[in-house]
């Protein structure tokens, strides 16, 4: 029985010495304890946000007030009295706030000031939301805090939106200064270089916009264009292109073709074989522009010289075209700016359902042989403001008056004459122009510098002429002599229509 007493006395002294270090004191722990990794998660929170007060130079983050002169200073609380300035405060339950200097209101740790900016920032230990305007007023204590955020800063936006307008010439008249493309054709093939460039069976496709430089002959084959509505041009470079079997140029789309023949060049084109959905040694979906200083030559052998479901442009350079049918056939309207252009088509000279802008340069077109076909056939405005024009054929479309800025004179003849009869305007005895055709024709039509309004002009025909020379059926200079007398017509407006008397 003593034994069992002292047992028991034994164990519940044993028990009375363990209890005060596992059990009266393990539940409640130390507000230090708790409130160190409240601090910690608040100035790191979870999510990865880095709201971090500078430290001092000791790289103090631990929710202790390091005081030093120009340097950050953090004080840590169990609670914001609404008056510290740039100061960080934590509370009891581990909650932080960020105030500018001036009056703020915090409750249960949450802190809010005047300012752009809402935060929120959860961590471990709790949630923070302030607002604040991000500004530091002087006198008040440095603190620098950085914000991780996944959206790029306001002032960069700009920039990225504006980049891919930077990069895209679509709204220039031209594109901007790329690196010149080269092709060399040889026989039934071509070599190349750069980009958007594919050759196969004689045809060498062009996918890309830019400029590629053209040269050597392609004996049966074509250059054919599909590209994303953007701009090409083929800079001709001393060749010879070829299509027994269609077009020699086709382009289906670009935004605008332009054909550029260097300087020093001579160029050929032809076509061939039956080709109607493509009628035209050059045809082109959209706007063609020719332009340079060289020659280009083109044989319409099928149908057209050039045909263009949009606008024609000639801007300079030679271009000599023989056709079948029109020279030049536009579906929109045809300019001609400067340049030599000379055009001999088997049904009209040149030919457009819209308008025709005769502006500078020196145009020839000759009409066929059918008695509807013209030198000239305009379904819309035709106006003539300079360079020199003539036009002979069976019928030839009057210029409107109304719109035209330079002088226009014309001779109708009451019957059909004879090809190579010589057409001749004087003024005073001094010819100003003369010119014939290789067909039969009825009318015959001027413009230039040296036609005024409000002066009285004659007409001959019939007769030769020595000396001078002759090109493409115009003469300069030389001798007229033994043809008939047409009469006299005076030009008392911009436009001058005259029937010869017989």
């Amino acid at each position: 029985m003593k034994n069992s007493v002292r047992r028991n006395a034994l164990i519940l002294a044993v028990l009375l010495a363990v209890c005060p270090l596992s059990g009266c004191g393990g539940n409640e722990g130390s507000d230090s304890a708790k409130n160190k990794p409240a601090v910690t998660d608040a100035v790191q929170p979870a999510d990865g946000t880095d709201t971090t007060t500078a430290p001092d130079s000791d790289g103090d983050t631990d929710g202790k007030s390091s005081d030093k002169k120009n340097s950050s200073a953090k004080t840590t609380t169990k609670a914001a009295d609404g008056k510290k300035t740039s100061s960080e405060t934590t509370d009891s339950k581990g909650n932080t706030a960020k105030t500018n200097s001036g009056d703020s209101d915090s409750k249960d740790g949450n802190s809010a000031s005047d300012g752009a900016d809402n935060s929120n920032q959860d961590g471990a230990g709790g949630q923070s939301s302030g607002k604040t305007d991000g500004k530091t007023d002087s006198g008040s204590s440095k603190t620098t805090t950085a914000k991780k955020t996944n959206n790029p800063p306001t002032k960069t936006e700009p920039k990225q939106t504006e980049k891919p307008q930077e990069d895209d010439p679509e709204d220039e008249d031209e594109p901007k200064v790329k690196e010149t493309k080269y092709i060399q054709l040889n026989g039934t093939t071509a070599q190349y270089q750069g980009t958007g460039i594919y050759v196969e069976n004689g045809k060498i496709t062009i996918s890309k916009g830019g400029t590629y430089q053209i040269s050597g002959t392609l004996s049966n084959g074509q250059i054919y264009i599909m590209t994303d509505d953007k701009k090409v041009r083929l800079q001709l470079a001393g060749c010879e292109i070829t299509n027994n079997a269609g077009s020699a140029i086709n382009c289906q789309q670009a935004k605008k073709l332009t054909i550029e023949t260097l300087a020093g060049t001579v160029n050929t084109i032809s076509d061939g074989g039956t080709h109607d959905d493509d009628k035209g040694a050059i045809f082109s979906e959209d706007t063609v522009v020719f332009d340079g200083e060289g020659e280009l030559n083109i044989n319409g052998k099928y149908a057209h010289g050039v045909q263009s479901d949009d606008d024609i442009v000639v801007n300079n350079g030679t271009l000599n075209i023989v056709s079948t049918k029109s020279g030049l056939h536009s579906n929109d309207g045809i300019d001609i700016n400067g340049g030599k252009l000379f055009c001999d088509g088997g049904t009209n000279g040149i030919k457009t359902d819209g308008y025709i802008n005769i502006n500078g340069g020196e145009s020839i077109f000759i009409g066929g042989t059918r008695e509807e076909k013209g030198a000239v056939y305009c379904d819309g405005t035709f106006a003539v403001n300079g360079g020199t024009l003539y036009a002979i054929g069976n019928t030839c479309t009057t210029p409107d008056k109304s719109v035209c800025g330079a002088a226009v004179v014309g001779a109708v003849f009451p019957m059909t004459q004879g090809s190579n009869t010589v057409v001749q305007f004087a003024c005073g005895g001094s010819p100003i122009a003369t010119f014939t055709s290789p067909r039969n024709f009825k009318y015959a039509v001027y413009a230039g510098g040296n036609l005024n309004v409000n002066t009285e002009y004659t007409v001959s025909y019939g007769g030769t002429v020595s000396g001078g020379s002759t090109e493409h059926f115009v003469t300069q200079g030389g001798a007229y002599s033994g043809g008939a007398d047409g009469g006299k017509l005076f030009t008392d407006s911009m436009v001058t229509f005259y029937h010869v008397q017989s």
